[in-house]
């Protein structure tokens, strides 16, 4: 279906399709927030790719062009913007990092960031992913051993979080085998309050405080006392080997020596914040792209044997499925594994803008300041796109582009976004979900349990709930 109004006629956004509501709270009756995607996929599915909702009394678009969706995110920051109560609602739960801030606050934070994740020093890092890959192969063991169940998400996060503190603050926590710090814990109530808050017709927060929101600032409060403890440590190595100045080793060695650079306008509030950024998207997101890629995989024995081949040949003379930096760039099966779990199971699979002005979106006008939806993962599922596109089918990242008999549209994929706010921790991201996979395809048998209990939930990020597999120590031939 598609929208051919000129947009000469005047057509605006009140004239959209969309699902029939209620006064006053439109159509909140009709939406799970823990499952908005879902519903908001069923609905493109019926309405075409751009139609309304109404969340109380503010009116939503909602968006799956292709086309569309490309130019709305390369005109960023200056014709679109994340959504001003995000911004908002991130500043309140002082996380206003370079993933919520815009304009110019945004390109000052954006260079600093990007610099600190750059491949050089993502690189540099690579023994510290090694080693916590490692203690997660120990820790795996020893629930195979045990014939214990290993509940993958919480474990992944375990190791997320080792690998995003050593890289913001060169520390190593070691949740993976020990109790470490309570950071993990507290980093966890964030995203379900940050959810509902974007969701909510009005801030309540602001007037009445919810048990969830005094838990949040019990939270808040505990990451800034550990944060700055962390910080002095950082600054106390700065002093004790003044020469890391000029070449900075980790995250917040980056950002401290930035902001004692004359004239620099980073603030402590600042630091917290992208620390905090770093680590939320460190620890979630990828911990949530690699549990989903083991779920599809598990159901799915031909292609993890095909991990396994590829991984096999690759390190042949290292120690089983431990790879060294260079051997992470030849793993086209995994990275093909990879690219399907992020197509069918993004962790990001809508997007939130508006625009900074008046705007037409399929011959529509949408005032400044409408939220956009922009549901990502639909637009990478629809046949017309890839074909067969709801079905798990990694052959398709490595057929030649000439022997395709189908659909196969790269710029429908989007998983780290697109445009200047592309996404600084790819790099990082890849390297992780590679040396996760190939260290569990070479040492592990994946036995799933209850697969058919394994649903989406959306708190901000979309995850797994009811994950637990059963390990088996690879029997090698």
């Amino acid at each position: 279906m598609s929208i051919t109004i000129d947009s000469r006629s005047g057509a605006g956004a009140e004239d959209l399709p969309g699902p029939r509501g209620l006064p006053l709270i439109g159509n909140r009756h009709q939406v799970r927030f823990d499952r908005l995607h879902l519903d908001l996929e069923d609905w493109a599915g019926q309405y075409g790719p751009l139609y309304q909702i109404r969340f109380g009394p503010h009116r939503v678009a909602v968006l799956s062009d292709r086309a569309e969706i490309h130019r709305l995110l390369a005109d960023r920051p200056d014709g679109f913007r994340r959504p001003h109560y995000l911004e908002a609602a991130a500043s309140e739960m002082r996380l206003k990092g370079v993933f919520a801030a815009e304009g110019d606050d945004w390109r000052r934070q954006r260079r600093i960031v990007v610099d600190a994740l750059n491949r050089a020093r993502i690189e540099d890092f690579f023994p510290g992913i090694a080693t916590t890959v490692g203690r997660l192969q120990r820790r795996w063991e020893r629930a195979a051993d045990a014939g214990d169940l290993v509940d993958l998400c919480r474990d992944l996060m375990r190791f997320t979080v080792d690998v995003a503190t050593q890289l913001a603050f060169g520390i190593d926590i070691n949740t993976l085998e020990t109790p470490g710090p309570t950071i993990q814990r507290h980093l966890a109530k964030v995203f379900p309050v940050l959810h509902r808050r974007l969701n909510s017709p009005y801030p309540y927060w602001r007037f009445i405080r919810l048990p969830a929101d005094r838990r949040l600032d019990r939270a808040l409060d505990a990451l800034e006392l550990e944060f700055a403890a962390m910080v002095k440590t950082v600054r106390d190595r700065l002093e004790r080997e003044p020469g890391r100045r000029r070449s900075p080793r980790d995250f917040l060695e980056a950002i401290i020596t930035e902001m004692e650079a004359e004239g620099s306008r980073v603030t402590n509030e600042e630091i917290f914040a992208n620390v905090g950024n770093l680590l939320l998207a460190g620890e979630d997101t990828t911990a949530n792209t690699i549990a989903w890629t083991v779920h599809l995989l598990a159901g799915s024995p031909d292609w993890l044997d095909r991990c396994r081949h590829e991984i096999d040949a690759l390190t042949a003379s290292n120690a089983p499925g431990m790879v060294d930096f260079e051997q992470t760039k030849r793993m086209p099966v995994i990275d093909a594994v990879s690219s399907e779990s992020m197509r069918l199971k993004p962790v990001a699979p809508l997007h939130m803008l508006e625009p900074l002005n008046d705007t037409w979106i399929l011959g529509r006008r949408i005032p400044e300041g409408t939220t956009i939806f922009m549901l990502l993962r639909h637009l990478a599922t629809r046949d017309e796109h890839f074909m067969n596109g709801d079905r798990f089918d990694p052959e398709r990242w490595l057929v030649k582009p000439e022997e395709r008999r189908g659909p196969h549209d790269h710029r429908a994929f989007v998983p780290f976004g697109a445009g200047p706010r592309f996404c600084p921790g790819r790099n990082l991201a890849m390297l992780e979900i590679r040396a996760v996979l190939a260290m569990l395809c070479a040492n592990f048998d994946v036995l799933p349990v209850d697969r058919a209990s394994v649903r989406e939930q959306l708190a901000f990020t979309m995850f797994p709930t009811n994950l637990f597999v059963r390990l088996g120590r690879r029997k090698r031939t």
